[in-house]
């Protein structure tokens, strides 16, 4: 979700140092805090926007990408304090690196060395040089490989693949004459997310990871030495994520679950020579839990001495920074009480395979209401205990709002992620009608009057019911969606076609039965009730082609439909333009169910900060 801030990015080496992505007049751009004086600098003013930024770190200077509206661009750099020479101040923070997607940025332990990955024509690349000096190739691979860290000495770089391919994890050296890359494998029954090095190992790197297997996901680390050890204290039913934090052994993790984090803290058992699995009573400590409050935690970052600067939010709450000081918080502030104009509630739906799990809001007073699924993207993320603006925002409007984590949604274990069998898209609009069906049964949702509202893969799910499940909805609107999935595949980003790899089991020429089966065009002739589609003609995940085709379609068929076309890209950095596609999802409601509708009173109800509402996903 967006909100008006992100956490910032500390300096390791400069405690006064951090640089943070803020939205500065409705665009996000990078901005350089002084901690001991307070002061804020609005390092770039693109028109655009900037999504991402990081400080080296002796807090020397501030990165940025410099990116065009299909995400293609190059990092820029220039001092902390600024400066008057304008060339200086956005030149090129590494020489000799092709223009390309951004995969990811990396610094050795005083900055001296900066390791960059991007994309360009369809293989990643790794460059590593002095910043602001010239760079050379370290190698590169077909596909998508993110940079995950350069070692504290600069010598080794780890990069992350397909989870559960032979590239889940890419130690490259930096020698200038390396030796073929090690990789470590994974597969469908174990897999690997390659994080950080250790910032304070001397001897030789060590890299943090988590490990997928036997429905768990657990903290493992590894040496050249040991290899990959898991450590089995810290083993999770659904998913996490973690990070070194002071001390030489110290990791802090986030776990979500149900649509809601917590964070905990640990001290892992020192390395030992053991092989890949310690002996148990070797193993550290299980994790002691840091106390926040209910909700969702957005982003993290840890300060220098320590401190934990979050931005947390719940339903109720909009978002908020939140600074924890582990071993010394006391009991978790209280939140803002709900209020009185919406009621909010969890449900669990009992299915064979098991429970589904939802978000729904809806006016205060009785129902049954006109109720929209407001259905995620990803798919791999999920809805959560948090603040949604357009969930307020559609309330107000009369309509109740569902929020489903239907099947291949993060937070609820690996097999509710992973086991539909390739069935993509069907499994989840499955989900989705037993909803519907439990809401029509208790009085919540009007019969006649269930639609759905998603944003890229959730404005899929919402093309492929609204043709495969023409009896249950009587309304789509979906932005940025797949409307035409072997085109899209065609067409879309290297990593975006890895994902659909994953999920098919193989390309649309391999698998073909199975693109048709999920494809929106395979039903488009079964859709009966109106359509809002909304697409950019520069969206390079879920290309405009595809979606003018479906357009078509539906003219040809003569469904009602609107096609409109916006600026911006799959994801705009320009909080205006989601306003304004929301406020069209809203007037295209309102002509679909033309019954007039009771609006909500705003009393002294949080209001929509322009700030906050969100545009899209990003798979």
């Amino acid at each position: 979700m967006s909100q008006a801030f992100q956490s910032p990015g500390f300096a390791a080496l400069a405690a006064d140092r951090a640089v943070e992505t803020r939205l500065v007049e409705e665009r996000w751009q990078a901005v350089a805090w002084d901690l001991a004086t307070g002061l804020r600098r609005v390092v770039t003013d693109r028109p655009g926007g900037v999504h991402l930024s990081e400080i080296e770190p002796d807090g020397d200077a501030i990165w940025w990408f410099d990116a065009d509206s299909a995400g293609e661009g190059r990092w820029r750099r220039e001092p902390f304090a600024g400066g008057t020479d304008g060339e200086a101040l956005h030149g090129e923070a590494l020489h000799g690196v092709p223009r390309g997607r951004a995969y990811g940025v990396a610094f050795d332990r005083t900055g001296a060395l900066a390791a960059v990955a991007v994309g360009v024509d369809g293989a990643s690349h790794c460059y590593l040089g002095p910043p602001s000096g010239e760079a050379r190739l370290i190698g590169s691979a077909p596909g998508y490989l993110n940079l995950a860290d350069l070692s504290p000495d600069g010598r080794l770089l780890a990069l992350g693949g397909q989870p559960d391919g032979d590239d889940a994890v890419v130690l490259w050296s930096t020698d200038p004459r390396p030796d073929s890359p090690l990789r470590l494998a994974g597969d469908r029954r174990s897999r690997l997310w390659p994080i950080e090095f250790n910032p304070l190992a001397a001897l030789e790197p060590e890299l943090l990871l988590v490990v997928e297997e036997d429905e768990r996901y657990t903290v493992a680390t590894w040496r050249a030495s040991t290899g990959l050890r898991r450590h089995p204290s810290l083993s999770f039913d659904s998913q996490i994520s973690a990070g070194w934090y002071r001390g030489p052994r110290g990791v802090l993790i986030q776990h979500e679950r149900a649509g809601r984090s917590r964070l905990l803290l640990a001290d892992l058992a020192p390395p030992t020579a053991a092989g890949p699995t310690p002996d148990p009573a070797g193993q550290a400590p299980p994790a002691r839990e840091i106390n926040t409050p209910g909700g969702t935690i957005h982003d993290l970052s840890c300060a220098p001495d320590g401190t934990l600067h979050c931005v947390w939010s719940r339903e109720s709450t909009p978002p908020r920074p939140l600074v924890l000081r582990p071993g010394a918080e006391g009991a978790a502030d209280d939140p803002d009480p709900e209020n009185g104009h919406t009621s909010r509630s969890r449900r669990w739906t009992p299915r064979p395979y098991g429970r589904i799990h939802s978000f729904v809001s809806t006016p205060v007073g009785p129902g049954p209401w006109p109720t929209l699924f407001l259905v995620h993207g990803g798919p791999a993320t999920h809805d959560r205990d948090s603040y949604d603006p357009r969930v307020n925002a559609l309330v107000d409007h009369g309509y109740a709002v569902v929020r489903t984590n239907y099947r291949g949604s993060t937070g609820y274990g690996a097999r509710w992620q992973h086991e539909y069998g390739h069935r993509v898209g069907l499994a989840q609009i499955e989900d989705l009608a037993a909803v519907r069906a439990e809401l029509v049964a208790d009085g919540t949702a009007l019969t006649e009057r269930t639609g759905l509202c998603g944003f890229s893969w959730g404005g899929y799910l919402a093309l492929l019911a609204m043709g495969a499940q023409p009896d249950l909805w009587s309304l789509g609107l979906a932005a940025q969606p797949i409307a035409d999935y072997p085109a899209a595949y065609r067409t879309t980003t290297p990593a975006l076609r890895e994902l659909d790899r994953q999920l098919f089991g193989g390309t649309p020429d391999e698998v073909p039965e199975r693109y048709r089966a999920a494809d929106p065009r395979s039903y488009v002739h079964q859709v009966r009730s109106p359509v809002l589609l909304v697409a950019s003609r520069t969206d390079e995940r879920c290309p405009p082609d595809q979606v003018a085709r479906y357009a078509a379609d539906l003219r040809r068929l003569a469904v009602p439909h609107e096609l409109l076309w916006v600026d911006g890209g799959h994801y705009s950095r320009r909080t205006a333009d989601h306003r304004s596609v929301l406020a069209a999802m809203v007037r295209f409601a309102g002509h679909a169910w033309p019954a007039p509708l009771p609006r909500t009173p705003r009393g002294d109800r949080p209001g929509v900060p322009t700030e906050l509402v969100e545009g899209g996903e990003q798979p």
